[in-house]
């Protein structure tokens, strides 16, 4: 009977869950593309009612209309602003610009709320109703109601009306959508707004029964994609179906999350169990099936972020120790730090370049292998000595990263993209919350400071080890990139199909990316563990990871040089303590969100490739200039001669 009632009130989540992977699939049904900023609209219409509501002390109805209104044309202008332009873009760049949505989302909830988790009042009714013989509030049902409800609405409009389908015309062939008349950019716009307002509800109704929180409210999507996958991101009534069970069933592991046993009981009992089952759906659904996104009838897609040959492999890394090192002798205490941080920053996004930049694999658990480097620092930093440690970590990631990269073997692009989301999930969840894994009750364990040969490390030295490490390893990627491997790799980024007939082992080039890119990021957590001398957990969550592909691409994901830029907009890092300075620390996820959302549409290649493009442009205006010349010359000679021509005529 427990077992039945702790189901029950499941209810009122999974409803939730549901009515989130309604609107998630109403926008890849009429865009493709997998909206990962769904919870982070309903944290954020969710906070604009209750603002209104509590606050402002608005009517409920008015709160709603506002809520709804502001949803709906949230929706239509990212559309229009955004992701209209990015239509004929490669899935990289569409899954990061729903990812810098999210960031300026969170960014704007800091500044304008008060984001303390808080218990509303309810909304729906809250009265005690019996259900089998169990008393459960009334307002459980009534989310999951609305839910079947909305679904049954939704598939009504698919099938019976003309809108319906011209959205399902548009996603089996977008091109042939427009030659009978029909308009994408007016359909895209409309399962925009429809999807967020989808969004705002499903926030709006469950943050009286799972809390306020904008953290949480914004990882609702990993559940929600769960759903959604089950759906194949196509149906609705699977999305309604999936949604409410995975809601009951996180719902009755919850009951056996604190149960002592042995065993496999340690599969469903300890802290994040319950957290985390959502995000196992999602891989086990993938990885079983291979491909469960659908594919659309996209006209064409636009080529991924350049990759160009290191030019300065021998200066740069004496460029970067001469001002790294200048900066770690000059610097004060805050500045050092932010120095370090930057580095270890760097690191995780040169693994990013790697990984997505050259082997075209969109890995969403970065920062989370370099949780795994830190936990391993955290653990082992007492018992032996700083460069073993270092060894240590980058080999654990590693195979972490083997395993991470072993769904590349069946699915990429949108689909790989959700796995490793699940993976960076599970991480935070499961693995750096439970004391445990971490060998401490209070989820910090304390690093013992580095040493090198028997002699503790100060601050100042700690930076020039870092710095080291850093430069030797920025170096080697960027031989890579000139290397056979490098070649190769971006011949399985563009086409694996043709990377196949060509002779490459595309399964082993990935497999090593990924092992690669992964101690690369889990030498980096433990420099930042040995850092703050602390592993603190919070720094390595699901956000950090989402976070860091962001920067990453404002670099330039396809070049050495855009982790440096990367690094220096991380958390905590040098564009961190410039904010400080200013009391504007507040703002970096506005600004990296903004200015992503920005630089995708004007400069897609990033930062680093500007003096790329200049030097293309100049080259190309001097072909051009000569190739002038040349013409010019031939067409006087040619004139000369014909007039000779004629005056020799003329004399005869």
């Amino acid at each position: 009977m427990e077992v039945v009632r702790f189901a029950v009130l499941g209810l009122g989540l999974g409803g939730a869950y549901a009515m989130l992977a309604l609107g998630v699939i109403t926008i890849y049904r009429g865009t493709g593309v997998p909206n990962f900023s769904q919870g982070a609209v309903g944290m954020f219409s969710a906070f604009i009612f209750f603002d209104l509501r509590d606050n402002a002390h608005w009517p409920s109805w008015a709160a709603g209309l506002v809520t709804l209104a502001f949803s709906i044309a949230a929706g239509w202008l990212f559309y229009v602003a955004v992701m209209r332009q990015l239509r004929t873009s490669p899935v990289l760049a569409r899954i990061v610009a729903t990812l810098a949505l999210l960031l300026l989302l969170q960014g704007l909830a800091l500044q304008f709320f008060s984001v303390n988790t808080t218990t509303p009042a309810p909304i729906l009714p809250d009265s005690i109703v019996q259900v089998w013989g169990v008393a459960i509030p009334e307002d459980r049902l009534l989310i999951a109601a609305i839910a079947v409800v909305l679904a049954v609405v939704l598939s009504l409009l698919s099938i019976r009306t003309r809108l319906g389908l011209a959205i399902r015309a548009v996603a089996d062939t977008e091109k042939g959508a427009q030659l009978v008349g029909l308009s994408p950019a007016m359909l895209g716009a409309l399962t925009w707004g429809l999807g967020f307002a989808l969004a705002a509800l499903a926030g709006v109704l469950l943050s009286p029964d799972a809390g306020l929180d904008a953290n949480a409210l914004t990882l609702l999507i990993v559940p929600v994609f769960g759903a959604a996958l089950l759906a194949r991101f196509s149906s609705f009534w699977i999305a309604v179906i999936g949604g409410i069970a995975i809601g009951m069933a996180q719902s009755v592991l919850q009951l056996y999350a604190n149960s002592a046993g042995s065993g496999l009981s340690v599969l469903w009992s300890g802290v994040g169990r319950a957290q985390a089952f959502p995000a196992l759906v999602i891989i086990v659904a993938i990885v079983v099936s291979g491909r469960l996104l659908p594919a659309r009838g996209d006209p064409r897609q636009g080529r991924l972020p350049i990759s160009p040959a290191p030019r300065y492999r021998t200066t740069g890394p004496v460029i970067a120790l001469v001002i790294g090192g200048l900066w770690i002798m000059f610097s004060s205490a805050p500045w050092l730090s932010a120095g370090v941080i930057t580095m270890a920053g760097g690191l995780i996004a040169l693994s990013v370049v790697l990984v997505t930049g050259f082997l075209g694999q969109v890995s969403l658990a970065q920062f989370a292998m370099a949780g795994i480097g830190g936990l391993i620092a955290a653990r082992l930093s007492a018992s032996l000595p700083f460069l073993l440690v270092m060894v240590i970590s980058a080999v654990a990631a590693g195979l972490c990263g083997i395993l991470l990269g072993l769904p590349s073997m069946r699915v990429r692009g949108h689909s790989l993209a959700l796995v490793t989301l699940g993976a960076a999930y599970i991480c935070e969840t499961v693995i750096f919350a439970d004391p445990r894994i971490l060998g401490s009750s209070t989820g910090y364990p304390l690093v013992q400071a580095a040493s090198l040969f028997g002699k503790a490390l100060t601050p100042r030295q700690f930076g020039f080890v870092t710095l080291i490490i850093v430069v030797l390893l920025g170096s080697i990627v960027a031989g890579l990139r000139s290397s056979r491997f490098g070649r190769r790799a971006l011949a399985v980024r563009e086409n694996e199909a043709s990377a196949i007939a060509s002779g490459v082992n595309v399964a082993w080039y990935k497999l090593v990316g990924f092992a690669g890119a992964s101690a690369i990021a889990g030498l980096a957590g433990c420099l930042l563990s040995y850092h703050s001398l602390v592993f603190a957990t919070s720094e390595f969550d699901t956000f950090a990871s989402l976070n860091i592909i962001v920067l990453a691409y404002i670099g330039g994901i396809g070049m050495v040089g855009g982790a440096v830029i990367a690094g220096i907009g991380v958390s905590g890092g040098i564009f961190s303590q410039l904010l400080s300075i200013y009391g504007a620390t507040s703002y970096q996820e506005i600004i990296g969100g903004a200015l992503l959302l920005i630089a995708i549409q004007l400069h897609p290649d990033g930062l680093a490739s500007v003096g790329t493009v200049i030097r293309a442009h100049i080259s190309r205006r001097r072909t051009a200039s000569a190739v002038g010349a040349e013409r010019t010359t031939a067409s006087v000679a040619a004139v000369g001669r014909s007039f000779g021509t004629e005056r020799k005529e003329t004399l005869k």
